[in-house]
């Protein structure tokens, strides 16, 4: 895998990325719809700020070597998995990370 190691994969990728800025747009759209609201916004941020962290840097990730990007994104499906079956509701948000979660997963296939 060279520079362009990703044009192999370059639909799997535009997914991925597409779907992380998504999540972390809704994650922190969410985040900021709970203010005032201190024991929910605990929860929140407890389930969300890791997945919503993760996927603004996988974005950041694409010029790195395909190594740590694939690292990442075995990292957000993961985060985004976890954080959509702990959180349950609400849908927009449980939806957003779901779609990170199968995105990021199918470019850790199409790659590994």
């Amino acid at each position: 895998m060279g520079e362009a190691w990703f044009r192999d994969y370059a639909d799997e990728l535009a997914r991925c990325l597409a779907d992380a800025e998504n999540c972390a747009d809704v994650c922190e759209a969410y985040l900021e719809r709970l203010d005032g609201d201190e024991a929910g916004l605990r929860r929140a941020i407890d389930a969300l700020a890791a997945p919503a962290a993760v996927s603004r840097i996988l974005i950041e990730l694409i010029d790195q070597p395909p190594q740590l990007v694939l690292a990442a994104a075995r990292l957000c499906r993961e985060l985004t998995t976890t954080a959509a079956d702990t959180l349950g509701r609400p849908d927009d948000v449980v939806d957003a990370l779901r779609a990170a979660a199968d995105s990021a997963g199918a470019l850790v296939d199409a790659a590994g």
